[in-house]
């Protein structure tokens, strides 16, 4: 449960600090006073979208930070462990907003992401708005209520079918669409690689074409120039190597440490020798060959085309050549085919309206359970004779994410009254009664501790609001609940209380947070029965209240 919130620099908050118990702790104050930006801060600090206007004028940053005793929890103390974030039996969290927007989260002050923030605060809180009974009128609000109450096992079950056949009828109508584009390319790149196969130039590489190319173009400079290497070489330099072994010969049989020179000269004599045969072999078959030059001219060319087209060079033209060639036979043999891809959409589709049968028949057994369960919390809310029933409308069509039915809140708030459309019928202080109603019957399908009531009492009065004050404080004994009330009725159902005042100091208007204590909670109720000024009778009349809420606990 929420132990203690910290609040620094929070919209018309300076600071605030508040110890919180189990229980049921009603927040009163005046309108205005700020008892919803209490709300807004904790919101924000378990991943509600922030925003730099709810930084204190002023003020740099806003700083909020809440504690929570997680002693009993083992699904959130399991969930930290595997997010790396564990924590003993206290967790923290933390959450920083700059004037300029920027957000920064940490839980047990490993820095988090917001979505992080948001995945485990759902696990920690539940707010209940004072408008959700705007919402209730929607048909999808109505089915995730009904939801909530049957257990979401099933219906996550169909969510996950549907995103299962959602793909694969995408991938086929993609396919589909697809086969005239694959066509478009696979004739395109048939018409690259003919190009390339018109090059007929068989074994040859691109670097042996321009190597013979080179040769041939040069063939009488090639000639002369290796018969006057040929000429220094065979004429000057192995005679003159021959003439002066022999006299080093004579010098290394008077001194061996002219060996070394010699073997030199020798190694020399050989490898001009060798020089010499290379250049012979190699010159002695190069010969005019016209037609072979204007061969090579010709594959050259067609070669610097493809690289100006393909926008390589010639180094990397085999490279794109073979990636083409790929891609081409990959068109030519899809990893699927349209009746493989149709075939696995209809068998999905099947796996889907399988489960989708047994989330209706799952759904309609708890409807006659949550119809009963609101329509007897109807007659303690002073809708004497009122009906509550869901109506579970079934059609059988292309899937959907939520099933196949239609689940309708109906309700009949007068006896001899036919159900009709809940936002029909009900009154507005009606709707509100059967919101809370509908809200009380499923708060043990929520697993997480801590619950907050943003003014759903509103609409309602007199005994009615009693009956919702007992209401709250019942589900109070089980879990910790925060009730932001103006009812004096329910704020006197209450275990604790937390007072929300507004003062402006120096121009600037500035929230309070006060713990009260029997005292100052009996005048607090007072002032809420009868007005600002306390009298005796109101003083009274609220310490009654507070009396008889003590005996019926």
């Amino acid at each position: 449960m929420l132990t203690h919130l910290y609040i620094r620099h929070f919209a018309i908050i300076d600071t605030s600090e508040i110890e919180l118990d189990a229980g049921m702790t009603a927040l009163t104050g005046e309108t205005g006073a700020g008892k919803s930006i209490l709300l807004d801060a904790l919101g924000l600090v378990l991943g509600a979208r922030a925003s730099s206007d709810s930084v204190q004028q002023g003020a740099k940053r806003a700083d909020i930070t809440a504690t929570f005793d997680l002693g009993k929890l083992a699904g959130v103390l399991a969930w930290l462990k595997d997010n790396e974030l564990d924590a003993d039996n206290e967790c923290i969290v933390r959450r920083t907003l700059t004037s300029a927007g920027k957000s920064r989260a940490s839980v047990n002050d490993i820095p988090v992401s917001v979505q992080c923030l948001a995945e485990l605060g759902n696990q920690l809180v539940a707010i209940h708005g004072q408008h959700a009974h705007q919402t209730l009128g929607k048909q999808r609000e109505q089915r995730l209520t009904l939801d909530r109450l049957a257990g979401t096992a099933p219906a996550d079950k169909v969510r996950v079918a549907w995103q299962s056949w959602k793909k694969a009828s995408t991938d086929l109508a993609q396919f589909e669409d697809g086969v005239r584009v694959r066509q478009q390319r696979t004739d395109l790149l048939n018409f690259q690689l003919a190009e390339f196969d018109e090059l007929d130039i068989g074994k040859l590489s691109i670097q042996d074409i321009e190597t013979e190319h080179q040769w041939l173009a040069n063939t009488d400079r090639i000639q002369s120039l290796a018969q006057e290497v040929l000429k220094h070489l065979d004429d000057v330099a192995s005679p003159a190597l021959t003439q002066a072994n022999k006299p080093l010969g004579t010098l290394v049989s008077i001194d061996e440490r002219l060996r070394e020179a010699l073997d030199l000269t020798e190694s020399a004599s050989i490898q001009v020798s060798e020089a010499v045969q290379a250049i012979q072999h190699a010159v002695g078959s190069l010969e005019h060959d016209n037609a072979r030059l204007s061969w090579l001219d010709q594959k050259l060319s067609a070669l610097h085309r493809l690289t100006k087209k393909h926008q390589c060079d010639l180094s990397s033209l085999a490279d794109v050549e073979a990636t083409l060639r790929e891609e081409y036979q990959q068109l030519l043999d899809p990893a699927n085919s349209a009746g493989q891809l149709a075939a696995e959409v209809e068998e999905l589709q099947k796996h889907y309206d399988d489960l989708a049968g047994k989330l209706t028949r799952h759904r309609k057994k708890h409807a006659k359970a949550l119809s009963k369960t609101v329509t007897d919390a109807m007659q303690g809310v002073n809708m004497q004779g009122g009906v509550f029933t869901i109506e579970i409308n079934s059609t059988k069509g292309e899937p959907t994410e939520s099933g196949n039915d239609e689940v309708s809140f109906l309700v009949s708030p007068n006896p001899g009254v036919n159900p009709a459309p809940l936002a029909k019928v009900a009154s507005g202080g009606e709707l509100s009664r059967i919101s809370l109603c509908l809200q009380l019957a499923t708060l043990n399908k929520y697993s997480v501790p801590t619950l907050i009531f943003d003014e759903v009492d509103s609409g309602v009065g007199g005994a009615v609001a009693e009956t919702v004050g007992r209401l709250l404080r019942q589900v109070g004994q089980s879990a910790q609940v925060l009730c932001v009330t103006h009812l004096p009725q329910v704020a006197a159902q209450a275990h604790n209380h937390l007072q929300v005042s507004k003062s402006i100091e120096k121009g600037k208007t500035r929230t309070a947070i006060q713990a009260l204590n029997s005292k100052q909670t009996r005048d607090e109720i007072a002032r809420m029965l009868g007005g600002a000024k306390l009298t005796k009778k109101s003083q009274q009349h609220a310490q009654e209240m507070l009396d008889v809420a003590a005996e019926q606990s």
